[in-house]
């Protein structure tokens, strides 16, 4: 790397390691590129934060050669950090026309698996401009830019009300023209939301929840997910026994659908969640019954789990490190069959409240604002980074891991 792209790593060091977002797939990019070799790969993912991922990958560039540079520019672009691709190269950021890839040619060159594993291994990155052309999408079609956005109002208790959710269209063709890998979401119904609401735990010695906070969450996700042309199954205080049979019936139901997802509304204390018979049931356990092991029939399709279920009601939060919760798939994640999962959860108890009458849990209503405004031009790792940036603003906490291996927009319609 020449000197003058090394003085700009260091100049921009402390702006690029507080905003880079979605390490892993900006790690994924280059690899695919051939700078980063998987245990470089590992190295860095392996970090707890995303701070020092940030930073470990930052140490890696400047001894990855001249392409690593461009690359690692391309992949800010790719993965839609364009204020952080301008810092690297300033001269395209007055020209947008030219700070977003464009393909030029119908059938461009591309590489194989192989040959990028083979260069990844050897350390040697591949340095054909036509690389950066072939692996790119073109993000500009004709004059439309599909990553816009329209104005939206700022996340507040009051901006999410479940009679009043109503999606934008996307337009499909256009995603799928710039996203030619992304996920299919064809299928009618497209996908099937499991909704797992508990709030009575039969005087096992856990309190109560906030019925109103998690009828009003429950509304919001039907009304959402109902948009989205989900089929949507509201499952209200059931027992251990209860969960399993529904997973059971899941797994051997002949149904088929682009999309699986659950929420799972409770208590919880680390990787444990409390059934209304307060028995706590493991995460990890409940997720792998949906692995391509236990269902076949989801294999290569997106399956998504959110879930708030945290300490307590007293405004606590749950430190516990995610790859900690989930180590199978931490650990698995290359793995076929911990392929297209991924999971997010609220670490901290706090349902909004205003003048005592509650307006739902903070993560769902967040989840649900940002959907309703960007889903129909972002994917989801998008719609979760602007939610962890909500939470940033609102002092909440939010964890998630993803082994999703292509872009899932769900094309409202």
């Amino acid at each position: 790397m020449d000197e003058r792209s090394r003085t700009i790593l260091r100049k921009g060091r402390t702006i690029l390691i507080k905003g880079l977002c979605d390490i892993p797939g900006i790690c994924d990019k280059l690899f695919a590129y051939g700078v980063l070799s998987e245990g470089m790969m590992s190295e860095i993912t392996s970090e707890h934060t995303r701070e020092q991922q940030a930073r470990a990958l930052l140490d890696i560039l400047p001894r990855r050669g001249q392409s690593a540079y461009d690359f690692f520019h391309q992949a800010l672009v790719e993965t839609h950090q364009q204020e952080l691709a301008d810092v690297l190269k300033p001269e395209f950021a007055s020209r947008p026309e030219l700070s977003k890839a464009k393909t030029i040619e119908e059938t461009p060159q591309r590489y194989d698996r192989t040959t990028l594993q083979h260069a990844a291994s050897v350390g040697s990155p591949i340095t054909d401009p036509q690389l950066i052309i072939s692996s790119s999408k073109s993000f500009l079609v004709g004059s439309i830019d599909i990553h816009s956005t329209d104005t939206v109002p700022p996340f507040t208790p009051e901006t999410v009300e479940p009679m009043k959710i109503k999606m934008q269209k996307c337009n499909r063709q256009l995603i799928q023209n710039c996203e030619l890998d992304c996920y299919s979401m064809d299928s009618n119904p497209r996908g099937k939301l499991i909704i797992i609401n508990i709030m009575s735990f039969e005087n096992h010695g856990i309190p109560t929840r906030d019925k109103q906070a998690h009828d009003l969450s429950a509304s919001s996700l039907t009304l959402l997910f109902q948009q989205l042309k989900f089929k949507v199954v509201l499952k209200t205080n059931i027992n251990t026994m209860e969960l399993l049979s529904l997973i059971t019936a899941e797994q051997t139901s002949a149904e088929t659908y682009d999309c699986f997802a659950m929420v799972i509304l409770s208590h919880g204390l680390g990787d444990l969640i409390f059934m209304k018979n307060g028995e706590p049931l493991k995460m990890q356990n409940i997720i792998d019954q949906f692995d391509t092991e236990n269902c076949p029939k989801l294999k290569g399709k997106p399956k998504l789990f959110f879930i708030h279920a945290c300490p307590s009601d007293c405004g606590e939060q749950d430190n516990t490190e995610m790859s900690n919760i989930f180590p199978r798939i931490h650990e698995d994640h290359h793995t076929l069959t911990k392929a297209d999962i991924f999971l997010a959860r609220a670490t901290k108890y706090d349902p909004i409240v205003s003048n005592t009458e509650s307006k739902g849990f903070w993560f769902i209503q967040a989840f649900v604002h940002i959907m309703k405004y960007h889903a129909h031009h972002n994917h989801l790792l998008d719609i979760m980074t602007k939610v962890n940036g909500l939470a940033q603003e609102d002092d909440q906490l939010v964890d998630s891991m993803n082994t999703l291996t292509r872009p899932l927009y769900f094309f409202p319609d």
